[in-house]
C-alpha cells in the first residue's frame, strides 16, 4: 500500500536554499563551468554520492528495508556513471575550440562492450529488490510513505533540463542554456535526495485522498 505525502517536511529549506544560490549563478558563472568533468558537473556526482551515503546510513538503521535502499544506492550509482559518461571523462582525447574536452567513444574504451550490459542487469537488480520489498511490506501491512511533491520536483527539472535548455528552446537564453542546463540538473538531485530521505514505512493506516492501494 502506498500513501502520497505532499508535505515537504524541513529538507524543503535546502533544496530551496539550492535554487537561490544557483538560479542566479547559472547567469555569472563562465560557461567553462558547465562542462564535462568541471565544477557544476562534478557538484552533480558529489550530490548522488551523498544519496548513497544516505541510503548506506538507512541500510545500517531500518535492517528491515534494505532491499529499498539497496536498490536506491544501485540507482545513485547508475546516474553517477551516467554524468561521468561512463568512464569516458578518465579517457580525453583533445580539446574543441571553445576549450571543452574531447573524450573517447565508449565503443573504443577497452571495458565499452560491457558497459549496457552491465548498466542493464544493475537495473534489473534494483527493480527485483524493490519488488522483494514490496512483497515484504504487503504481507507486514506496511505503508510505504512516499513524498510525492519532490518526486514531481524530480522529474519536472529533468525534463527541463534535458528538453529545454539542453536543446536551447528558449533563445532569449542562449548563452545560459549550458549553465542553466547543469544548474536544473543539480537542483534536480537534491530533490531525489530530499526524497530518499524523507520516506517512510509505517506500519498504520494514515487517511488521505492521495491513499493508493495495490492488491
Amino acid at each position: 500500500m502506498f500513501y502520497f505525502n505532499k508535505n515537504m517536511f524541513k529538507s524543503g529549506y535546502i533544496l530551496l536554499t539550492f535554487a537561490i544560490i544557483l538560479i542566479p549563478l547559472s547567469f555569472i558563472l563562465p560557461i567553462e563551468c558547465s562542462y564535462e568533468n568541471h565544477l557544476l558537473e562534478n557538484l552533480e556526482i558529489i550530490i548522488l554520492f551523498t544519496g548513497i551515503i544516505l541510503s548506506i546510513y538507512k541500510i545500517v538503521h531500518t535492517s528491515k528495508f534494505n532491499n529499498f535502499y539497496i536498490s536506491c544506492s544501485i540507482f545513485y550509482f547508475v546516474m553517477i556513471l551516467r554524468e561521468l559518461s561512463w568512464g569516458r571523462v578518465f579517457y580525453p582525447i583533445g580539446l574543441k575550440n571553445n576549450g571543452e574536452e574531447i573524450y573517447m567513444s565508449i565503443h573504443d574504451i577497452w571495458y565499452g562492450p560491457i558497459v549496457y550490459p552491465l548498466i542493464t542487469l544493475l537495473i534489473i537488480l534494483a527493480i527485483i529488490l524493490l519488488i522483494k520489498c514490496y512483497v515484504y511490506c504487503h504481507h507486514k501491512n506496511i505503508i510505504w510513505h512516499i513524498p510525492i511533491n519532490y518526486l514531481i520536483i524530480f522529474a519536472a527539472l529533468m525534463i527541463i533540463s534535458q528538453s529545454i535548455f539542453e536543446k536551447e528552446l528558449i533563445t532569449a537564453f542562449i548563452q545560459y542554456n549550458q549553465t542553466l542546463e547543469e544548474t536544473t540538473e543539480i537542483l534536480a538531485y537534491v530533490s531525489l535526495v530530499c526524497f530518499t530521505y524523507n520516506w517512510k514505512f509505517k506500519n498504520f493506516y494514515l487517511r488521505s485522498d492521495f491513499n493508493v492501494k495495490f492488491l
